[in-house]
């Protein structure tokens, strides 16, 4: 199946959305029902969240259907993605993969750390909503302001999307935007579902178990949550390179700020 052969009335946007969508609430119920059930509870390192899968979802579905799908049509009607050849190479597949984890980072820190966080501007951009939450109910990944949700997933997900697209990447290409829209919503809904499936990988005396776990944890969105200056994009599927760069790594922040007093305690 290509792009071609959906219908003349459905544009590829459109399609893309629902798949997004279908992987956003499935992973979500899954998620609810191991919350309900007890099961994986070795996996669940946070209690969860005091906010109910009804208090979260009305605000989730309004940004996604009003925000996130008129945005993703706007930048197919302008030509900008969601278009091009309905096949592309593996390079090319591979290439689209790696700038959308990059681009994402980039993005999401910018807009993350150097806005959403300014003390002035956490509660007049609505970002106070998202951390009223403590990343312990899945879907609660998308439980934000409006502003908030057009900063931190959708144009985290359509810019870098309309980079890749510029270089021969994504282009219509079904497989890509179907693979891309359902590891985010993974993603996402994990980082923020109080599981942590790295847990006894963690503890493994074999180094390639450990360094699997250190890709799969989800404590470094758990540690933003609880902490509030660290992580403003690193973690689950992401690329890492602005909270190292910048040293607001979860596991980097004490020892900068030890580094920092023992300098002002020599300096003294």
């Amino acid at each position: 199946m290509t792009a071609q052969d959906l219908p003349a009335w459905m544009p590829l946007s459109v399609f893309i959305w629902i798949v997004q969508m279908i992987a956003y609430h499935g992973f979500g119920l899954w998620f609810e029902w191991l919350d309900r059930n007890g099961r994986l509870a070795d996996y669940k390192v946070r209690p969860v969240d005091s906010w109910t899968y009804a208090q979260v979802l009305p605000r989730v579905l309004l940004n996604q259907v009003f925000i996130l799908l008129p945005a993703m049509v706007l930048v197919e009607k302008a030509g900008l993605a969601f278009v091009g050849p309905a096949h592309i190479t593996p390079l090319m597949f591979i290439v689209g993969l790696i700038g959308m984890t990059i681009g994402h980072d980039l993005v999401q820190y910018v807009s993350h750390a150097w806005i959403l966080h300014r003390p002035t501007l956490m509660r007049t951009l609505g970002h106070s909503v998202h951390h009223s939450t403590t990343a312990s109910r899945s879907i609660s990944a998308c439980f934000m302001s409006p502003m908030d949700f057009l900063m931190e997933i959708a144009a985290p997900y359509l810019l870098p999307l309309i980079a890749i697209t510029a270089i021969g990447s994504a282009g219509s290409d079904l497989v890509f935007h179907i693979f891309a829209v359902s590891a985010g919503a993974f993603g996402g809904l994990y980082e923020h579902s109080g599981y942590d499936f790295s847990v006894k990988l963690a503890k493994s005396d074999n180094a390639l178990a450990r360094f699997v776990a250190s890709r799969i944890s989800s404590k470094a969105h758990a540690e933003h949550h609880s902490r509030g200056n660290v992580s403003y994009s690193d973690g689950f599927g992401s690329s890492n390179i602005c909270d190292t760069v910048f040293k607001t790594r979860w596991d980097l922040v004490k020892p900068r700020e030890r580094q920092r007093r023992s300098a002002q305690e020599q300096e003294a």
